[in-house]
């Protein structure tokens, strides 16, 4: 197992934790002002590690990946997160979480066409294990939707949120591989957040905003998860795509469902059931072949 496997496996670990940890909270904040507090609080600690370590090397970085980076962040964070989000609100958390097993077929289709990269047959197998055990874990936590039109429309913002994802991390791995890490994971971080702060300004929602961050009393507690979950996680899901093929990285990123599954019934005390135990064991599976062939 090379250093880009470790990494993304250790970014699904961890984003399990920040997960468990918002989950714990119990915050009153709405999904955005939530995630729009995590990425600020990211982009700060991502900035300030990037200033410390790799100090003036962001000059060297020409136009073009600076525009790369931008858009990467536009789209990946600002865009895919806000769609995802009315997907949640649309068919609910099941049924989106059915949706996002579309990510590593994302990923390894632009990959294929972008960077050119290949997975065996093993390694196609072991991709199929992780969606099947993905979609057994997800189908748990299912619901039926009342509208039909709804269920569909739900279904396009959420496929369309994954999609999104996968490019906007598939066109800035060859920068990774080039550029100074937390600079360019910084960079487009804030350009994530900068669309997020465009957005509230376009819906007219600022006051609406502050009273919501003015009201919460779980500051100390949405810091420390966005710590795992904006900066921990964040660098080391990019360090994933930065030493490893973007398609291996996306199907071991796949992993997160599960350890959520584990962590949830550790500390959270949710029953295991009888698809979770049979989804857990595809994608460990599924997760193993993968790694094994590379």
């Amino acid at each position: 197992m090379g250093l880009g496997e470790i990494f993304s496996l250790a970014s699904a670990v961890v984003w399990a934790i920040a997960v468990i940890m918002f989950t714990r909270i119990g915050t009153r904040l709405p999904p955005f002002e939530l995630n729009l507090a995590k990425n600020i609080i990211g982009c700060f600690l991502l900035t300030l590690t990037a200033l410390l370590l790799e100090w003036g090397q962001w000059f060297e970085m020409p136009l073009t990946d600076w525009l790369i980076l931008i858009f990467s962040g536009v789209i990946g964070i600002a865009i895919a997160d806000t769609l995802y989000m009315k997907a949640l609100n649309t068919i609910g958390a099941g049924n989106t979480g059915i949706v996002a097993a579309l990510y590593s077929p994302f990923v390894i289709v632009i990959s294929i066409i972008y960077l050119d990269e290949k997975l065996s047959l093993i390694q196609l197998v072991g991709l199929s294990l992780v969606m099947f055990g993905i979609v057994l874990i997800s189908r748990d936590k299912n619901r039926n939707v009342q509208h039909q039109k709804s269920f569909w429309l739900g279904v396009l913002l959420g496929a369309t949120s994954v999609f999104l994802t996968a490019l906007g991390v598939v066109i800035v791995k060859p920068i990774l591989e080039q550029q100074p890490f937390f600079w360019s994971s910084s960079l487009r971080l804030f350009a994530g957040v900068l669309g997020m702060l465009i957005f509230i300004g376009l819906k007219g929602q600022w006051k609406t905003t502050l009273e919501r961050y003015q009201q919460t009393r779980s500051w100390k507690s949405i810091i420390i998860a966005s710590i795992f979950g904006a900066y921990l996680a964040m660098a080391l899901w990019l360090a994933g795509y930065k030493y490893t093929e973007a398609s291996i990285a996306a199907i071991l990123n796949e992993t997160t469902s599960f350890f959520i599954v584990l962590l949830a019934w550790f500390f959270l005390k949710e029953p295991l059931s009888k698809n979770k135990i049979s989804g857990l064991g595809f994608a460990i599976a599924g997760v193993l072949m993968v790694v094994l062939d590379h």
